[in-house]
């Protein structure tokens, strides 16, 4: 896409505000922007290709990305590895992948018709179902109760023991069976609609409670030239984590919002091209009624650069504000709150601010090692340091950080990780429901506050489409956190104790496999198996368990590209 003309863009309520220069991308034409969900494989085919070392522009910090943006860096992939001149029979394997997996948007960039695609329309993309067992008791935060206002600090139960950042899809003991679908279409040239559905849960037996209908990410996007405008429930994870995001993860199901974003990586007007390659992302959304302060108001901001080849960095900053009973502002104290520039104050409208910065490092001399760093600090310091208090929410600071080996083995085959997360009593925390959940889901990291959790995991591509993984974790977790402080035996009636657990988990992946009596469709299998034996589980002193998990997925991926008509 060539872009006919820039603009100025505000970063608003970034550490005092912060001025970018960013995409108004108004263009001659544009595309469609299709976000691909979480779960797909093709974000473990990139970040592969990524740590083999033939991607120069993926900023993987801002996801989900786009149907067409994983196109470009297909081609981009396929164009280092062929400068290369190389053997690397896996990374050859992966492109061959991606290509069957977007064969429209290869085309479409291949053919320079990026800016001019059909009308169309693809009812299925993609088929997934997957049985699901689970044994042992769920995770859950309890210190928030709606009718005592002023000891609220958070409210949230773990969707399913072992499987994190699942959408917040409804589980429960024994068998479980999911079915995801998903669809999307395009009109215009620039107009898109996508959608994915999910039907979870015990199929032999109801759940109180529990709504087995579930919208996961869907919405309405309109592109104008590189910049992409949508409304919907998309899905989000920001930061450098693997096994958890600090900041937004999709441990919740997604809450509906406005979001603006650019679609490819650019660089910046000025002297601010010197910071590289840049992406960003901007939503303005509203939160649940399950709290005090019910549908209280939510926007945050991300900014990642690659100014070297070598050096990551980029910030995060949202704030939550608002609701029922704490909107006792003007128009001008909602826009003060909103962009973070004046939050007022807890009688007009309390506020909770979470603000981070990241940093990944590439050393290719060392196997393309990478090494990356995120602190988050959460709710600000305009009490203790003002003027400058109100821009740094730096209150509560939680530490993730880790490291990446993709070159375990010289051929790329074998890979090692590690990563450890440092959550601060106040993580994820606030009075009167201004705490980070979602339909009583944390939005942040799985482990809650007041939690350690340290992961060891070695990854092996047994051939060049089947890749298994072993996690080692160890977890820990105090109840000293929010107001079970002050009023420990008030929410919890029996002798607390502080919790560890120890286990293991194993993650199959079988890359997309073509399907040639279907017509080229596409099966892809994911499995995991996991075990931890839990102590003292959501502190009940003196207790032992043992939580388990079993899944199985298949996803499917038809040939039949769905309906076109050129425009």
């Amino acid at each position: 896409m060539i872009p006919a003309r820039r603009g100025r863009a505000r970063a608003a309520g970034l550490f005092g505000g912060m001025l970018i220069f960013a995409l108004s991308g108004a263009a001659v034409a544009s595309t469609y922007a299709v976000y691909i969900p979480l779960d797909s494989s093709i974000y473990n085919e990139l970040e592969t290709l990524n740590g083999l070392g033939y991607l120069e522009t993926y900023l993987d910090e801002i996801k989900p990305i786009s149907r067409v943006e994983a196109a470009r860096l297909t081609l981009e992939a396929e164009g280092n590895l062929e400068q290369a001149r190389r053997s690397d029979p896996l990374a050859h394997s992966i492109i061959r992948t991606l290509r069957a997996q977007l064969p429209e948007e290869v085309g479409w960039l291949e053919h320079d018709a990026e800016d001019n695609p059909p009308t169309m329309f693809r009812p299925m993309q993609r088929v997934e179902a997957q049985y699901l067992f689970s044994r042992g008791d769920p995770r859950q935060w309890r210190t928030s109760q709606t009718n005592t206002p002023d000891l609220g600090a958070i409210n949230a139960t773990e969707a399913t023991p072992l499987l994190p950042n699942n959408d917040g899809l409804p589980t429960a003991p024994g068998s479980n069976e999911i079915l995801r679908w998903s669809g999307w279409g395009g009109v215009g040239g620039f107009l898109a609609g996508y959608g994915e559905g999910s039907i979870a849960g015990p199929m032999t037996r109801s759940i109180k409670g529990i709504e087995r209908l579930q919208l996961l990410g869907t919405g309405v996007v309109a592109s104008f030239g590189n910049l992409a405008l949508s409304a919907g429930t998309e899905e989000m994870w920001w930061g450098t984590g693997h096994f958890d995001a600090l900041s937004q993860s999709d441990n919740s199901s997604p809450f509906p919002a406005l979001r603006v974003q650019n679609i490819h990586p650019l660089l910046l007007p000025w002297i601010f091209r010197y910071l590289g390659q840049f992406r960003f992302q901007m939503f303005f959304g509203q939160l649940d009624g399950e709290r005090y302060y019910s549908h209280p108001w939510i926007d945050g901001q991300i900014l990642s650069f690659k100014p070297l080849p070598t050096f990551e960095f980029g910030f995060t900053h949202a704030i939550d504000f608002g609701g029922r009973y704490n909107n006792n502002y003007s128009m001008l104290g909602f826009l003060g709150r909103a962009t973070g520039f004046h939050t007022g104050n807890p009688a007009n409208g309390n506020t909770n601010s979470r603000g981070g910065v990241f940093l990944k490092f590439y050393f290719p001399s060392l196997r393309n090692l990478e090494v990356y760093q995120e602190i988050l600090g959460e709710d600000n310091l305009t009490k203790e340091l003002p003027p400058a208090g109100r821009f740094l929410p730096f209150l509560a600071v939680s530490y993730q950080g880790g490291f990446y080996l993709p070159r375990l083995t010289r051929d790329g085959m074998t890979d090692l990780r590690f990563e450890y997360a440092l959550l601060e009593p106040n993580y994820s925390t606030h009075s009167v429901g201004l705490y980070w959940t979602y339909e009583n889901q944390l939005m942040g990291d799985a482990m809650g506050p007041n939690a350690t959790e340290v992961d060891i995991q070695l990854g092996r591509w047994l051939d060049l489409r089947d890749k298994l993984s072993a996690d080692i974790f160890y977890t820990e977790q105090p109840p000293g956190y929010g107001s079970a402080v002050a009023y420990p035996y008030e929410f919890y009636p029996y002798p607390l104790g502080k919790e560890h657990s120890g286990g293991a988990a194993f993650d199959f992946l079988r890359l997309p496999l073509p399907m040639r009596k279907l017509d080229g469709a596409l099966a892809t299998i994911r499995a995991r198996a996991a075990v931890e034996y839990v102590r003292d589980l959501n502190y009940q002193a003196n207790s032992q368990s043992v939580r388990i998990l079993l899944m199985c997925s298949l996803s499917f991926t038809p040939g039949w590209t769905g309906w076109q008509w050129p425009r």
